[in-house]
């Protein structure tokens, strides 16, 4: 539903890139579900998330990504009219995981 309702404005620029988490089944394992996600080779940035008592929001990254990061937090929670906050935003480059 987001994919359909967010479009990058012209002269954007590069849009950060949430990846995919993928929940397997494996029967024969004593813990039978995993989850798995693309390998992010590099450093870890931590985009946006919260303040240490974790009760307020804060951008972590003043680069183009962090900021981009932090306008789709402030979005994402204005159209859910304030049922939905992402947390946590990192990764590397434009590549974002670990989103709660």
């Amino acid at each position: 539903i987001f994919a359909a309702e967010t479009r990058a404005i012209v002269d954007f620029g590069s849009v950060p890139e949430i990846i995919p988490l993928y929940l397997i089944y494996r029967p024969a394992n004593n813990i039978p579900y995993a989850t798995m996600e693309e390998d992010l080779p590099g450093l870890f940035d931590c985009y946006c998330g919260r303040e240490g008592d974790g009760n307020r929001l804060a951008p972590h990254n003043p680069s183009e990504i962090g900021q981009k990061c932090s306008a789709f937090q402030h979005w994402l929670y204005q159209w859910t009219n304030g049922n939905i906050l992402v947390t946590d935003l990192e990764g590397v480059g434009w590549k974002v995981t670990n989103v709660k």
